[in-house]
């Protein structure tokens, strides 16, 4: 399913990341050279070369391209539309089944099948399956074995990321990204979590603006727009990594596009949103001002220098705000603060941290209602150099990402659900200091087939690796954020991990699928009790 880039025309060389099938990139017009390749190698935006052969085609007709419709929605909280297996799981068809094919594969009771997953948009059938052909596999996935029209059942407690749905013979069907197209009524639509952690403005800035994570799948207005090529189409019309590569001149003029087959090809420009999606902004919250305003009487004389500039979440419903009322001489009632909504402290208390504190929004709230996030320099020495990097504290469940000493974002997480015992011998999440070395736009993650808790999660968004098999990831299969449940990676919403994602090093171009980390650069993770 992956077409690697390599830093030079050499197969030997390093891999700064890969395509995915059906993606399609600008390429240079001319090969660089053949070695090892007998494609040729082609540079391509905006950085890198390909080998054209099993992995990659010049030819942006070519079937897997044809197949993928549609590839991820980058800047959304996911970048698929996804399922979870009923039981017995689905099966896995090559082909649009007729109504008589499926009786003979799933029984004479595929007819009381009687629902479908109604919140999927529905798109119209395919015209490459509309024309009889068999749904190819990109090169390098899995082979199984073929029956009349269908590859066997999924897994039990298989979950899917879905490029298009539509119906079929009355009943709805989903097109997955490893081209499987499964009957949706033996699946149920992943419960996406809404929550968001919250972005630190910095004051320092003029004009900041709010970063928007559109609900509806397309790209993020602040995300970077695929360029398209004189006379190609767009990066975002195809891509794969044994998908086509069009000429062109080089990658920094304007360029043929290049398809991988077993790339992905990407949404097309203007596709259109699910009906009722709304786009939902993070909450921005203002650092403490250096100069507070008065404080209502009451207040201890002192500021808490652990609690300036702190971010915090509300633990729980029915946590009240409090205000300062019109005379400024009291704190009257003003509703109540939403759970895990995010604040910022400024660092005065009532009956120090246990009492009220206060936020730089001008609400007061009950401290032991709060996880109070504790603000930290890493012993890497990244924040006295003004570099990136992320505390991740297991004991609090909180995530804080920095600029520096300035905290810029603050997400609550799922850990290790063994918390502080032994990585090596529990679900515990690892602990020290790493580097992210590798990011996935999605990529699966599998248990034992043996263990009692066996699952097979597909195109698990928003990836990113920073020791061994330990990473940053967003969760659609579950909305505990705040609490440690995991397998030991750091779960986080999945509108908080796209934010990370685009924020750590190193960066994924838009048309790659992942990338990694060649040079000890990318953002530091550390991880403690």
């Amino acid at each position: 399913m992956r077409t690697w880039i390599y830093v030079a025309p050499d197969e030997r060389s390093t891999k700064l990341g890969y395509l995915r099938a059906g993606a399609v990139v600008d390429r240079a017009e001319l090969p660089a050279g053949t070695k090892g390749c007998a494609g040729g190698w082609y540079r391509i935006a905006p950085r890198g070369y390909v080998c054209v052969g099993k992995g990659a085609s010049l030819a942006l007709d070519h079937q897997v391209v044809a197949a993928a419709v549609r590839g991820p929605r980058r800047g959304a909280p996911v970048p698929y539309h996804y399922v979870m297996s009923r039981s017995p799981p689905p099966h896995l068809y090559f082909r649009l089944p007729t109504a008589e094919d499926q009786r003979r594969v799933e029984g004479s009771k595929v007819s009381a099948y009687a629902f479908a997953p109604s919140s999927l948009p529905l798109d119209p059938v395919p015209d490459f399956l509309l024309a009889g052909r068999d749904l190819p596999k990109p090169y390098g996935a899995e082979e199984k074995l073929h029956y009349s029209v269908h590859t066997g059942r999924a897994k039990e407690r298989s979950a899917f990321g879905l490029i298009t749905t539509f119906e079929w013979t009355n009943r709805r069907f989903g097109l997955t990204t490893e081209l499987d197209l499964i009957p949706l009524d033996r699946t149920r639509p992943a419960r996406i979590s809404s929550l968001r952690g919250i972005v630190i403005k910095d004051a320092d800035a003029e004009g900041a603006e709010t970063t928007e994570i559109a609900e509806t799948g397309e790209t993020s207005p602040s995300a970077p727009a695929p360029a398209s090529s004189a006379g190609a189409p767009s990066p975002t019309d195809a891509a794969s990594p044994t998908a086509p590569l069009p000429p062109s001149p080089t990658p920094a003029a304007a360029a043929p596009a290049v398809a991988a087959s077993p790339a992905v090809a990407a949404s097309p420009a203007g596709a259109a949103a699910p009906a009722g999606a709304a786009t939902a902004s993070f909450s921005i919250a203002e650092p403490p001002a250096d100069e507070l305003p008065p404080a209502p009487p009451g207040t201890d004389p002192r500021i808490d220098p652990a609690l300036k500039g702190a971010p915090a979440f509300v633990r729980a419903p029915g946590t009240t705000k409090h205000r300062v009322s019109a005379s400024g001489r009291s704190l009257v009632s003003a509703g109540l603060a939403p759970a895990r909504s995010g604040w910022v402290l400024t660092g005065r208390t009532r009956g120090g941290v246990k009492g009220l504190v206060e936020t730089t929004e001008g609400s007061w709230l009950a401290g032991d209602h709060l996880i109070i996030a504790e603000l930290r320099k890493d012993p890497q020495g990244f924040a006295r150099d003004g570099k990136k990097w992320i505390d991740v504290s297991i004991r609090r469940q909180i995530l804080v990402a920095y600029e520096g000493t300035r905290p810029v974002f603050a997400a609550l997480i799922s850990s290790g659900r063994s918390g502080m015992a032994d990585p090596a011998e529990t679900d515990a999440t690892v602990r020290g200091s790493f580097y992210i070395h590798a990011k996935h736009v999605s990529t699966t993650m599998d248990g034992d087939d043996e263990a009692s808790e066996a699952f097979d999660l597909r195109d698990v968004p928003y990836t990113q690796y920073f020791h061994n098999g330990y990473a940053l990831h967003g969760a659609y299969w579950h909305d505990e954020f705040g609490k440690a449940r995991s397998h030991g990676c750091i779960n986080l919403s999945p509108a908080d991990a796209a934010w990370l994602f685009e924020w750590t090093e190193p960066a994924v171009p838009p048309e790659w699928h992942g990338a990694l980390n060649i040079e000890g650069g990318g953002t530091l993770v550390y991880v403690h009790g």
